[in-house]
């Protein structure tokens, strides 16, 4: 009876958590406060938690790599910005650019949190030795790293890309960034580029923290030469999580897929007298449910029409492949915990 009220109890921890994910509630999330105004929250399912401790079959998605191992932070943002920057070439002849930046803020978190009251009974079923056993061979010898990564996009209005840029490093940008962004408000933090960035994971903060912003890393991204006709654009930030899964392509390979965040803004003007107060935050959304983590009895309540999307709250969490080619030996036997025998009645079917 007591193992038949803790699968219930688990379940229902699933069941709350995925909801509140799909309707993107911001459970954990830091004060927003000097121009920060969007926090991504942190959104993680207890499937995603089990990781490739859970058994799959070859229809699902393969989730990795699992608590403890599996780690997110919250990342707050600044809307897109404009920077006018002139500067003399080689030559003696003036010369100007435009350049977008958006500043960050990130805050490791611990994503048991979201789980409320069931916090305790959640921690118990995810340590579980019958599940997790203990490595003591091979032990971890240092902590992952976390390794922002920015991707903008324009788009149109339904959300297709017509073009994109990766964020650039540019130290004479990044510090008129910071004169402009914090300045004499800085009080010691540093505004770091994408390389700098580059840091082993902190022990995640709680939400109850009193100095939860005091322990926050701040970042910019920049981007150069970018479409200024655009009306719509998108930033993708990826690394801020190691959350992954592994889905079977339509061709029957292996197709690696990061959790990344994605802001969609709008941006209605021109390429003539550009200001920054033209870009706006688009907070509703489309995406597809295959590229969110919901589970099956919920995509019927999710996605009322059937066309496969589900309306979202920005900025949201969704799943993108990587450009990584994966080949795993004994992928469908080892990391999906199956017998060899069911991996090969998988196949059959």
């Amino acid at each position: 009876m007591s193992q038949l009220r803790g699968r219930i109890q688990l379940a229902a921890i699933v069941g709350v958590i995925t909801l509140a994910n799909s309707l993107q509630a911001q459970v954990v999330r830091a004060p927003l406060n000097e121009g920060f105004a969007r926090t991504s929250s942190i959104s993680m399912s207890v499937d995603e938690m089990l990781g490739t401790r859970k058994a799959r079959a070859l229809t699902e998605p393969l989730l990795g790599p699992g608590y403890p191992s599996l780690w997110i932070s919250e990342v707050q943002f600044k809307p897109l910005r404009l920077m006018k920057l002139t500067w003399t070439d080689d030559s003696g002849e003036k010369k100007s650019e435009i350049v977008r930046y958006m500043v960050y803020r990130v805050i490791r978190r611990d994503y048991t949190e979201l789980a409320g009251a069931e916090k305790a009974e959640l921690e118990r079923k995810l340590v579980d030795p019958d599940n997790d056993p203990s490595n003591v061979l091979d032990p971890e010898s240092s902590k992952p790293l976390q390794m922002p990564r920015f991707i903008l996009r324009a788009e149109n209005k339904d959300g297709s890309i017509v073009h994109e840029w990766q964020d650039e490093i540019s130290i004479a940008i990044q510090n008129a960034v910071f004169e402009r962004e914090l300045g004499r408000k800085a009080d010691g933090k540093k505004l770091l580029n994408s390389i700098e960035a580059v840091k082993e994971v902190e022990e995640p903060v709680a939400s109850s923290d009193p100095d939860v912003l005091g322990k926050a890393l701040y970042g910019v991204a920049v981007w150069r030469n970018v479409d200024d006709s655009a009306d719509f654009f998108s930033v993708q930030m990826s690394g801020f999580t190691n959350a992954y899964r592994m889905i079977r392509a339509e061709d029957g390979s292996n197709q690696l897929q990061e959790k990344v965040i994605v802001q969609r803004f709008a941006r209605p003007g021109d390429q003539f007298l550009q200001d920054e107060m033209e870009f706006r935050f688009i907070d509703d959304g489309t995406v597809n449910i295959s590229d969110l983590q919901i589970q099956p009895d919920l995509v019927a309540n999710a996605d009322p029409d059937g066309d496969g999307k589900v309306r979202v709250r920005y900025p949201t969490w969704i799943y993108v492949p990587r450009k990584v080619q994966v080949d795993v030996p004994g992928a469908d036997t080892v990391l999906r915990n199956l017998r060899s025998s069911d991996a090969g009645d998988a196949e059959n079917r």
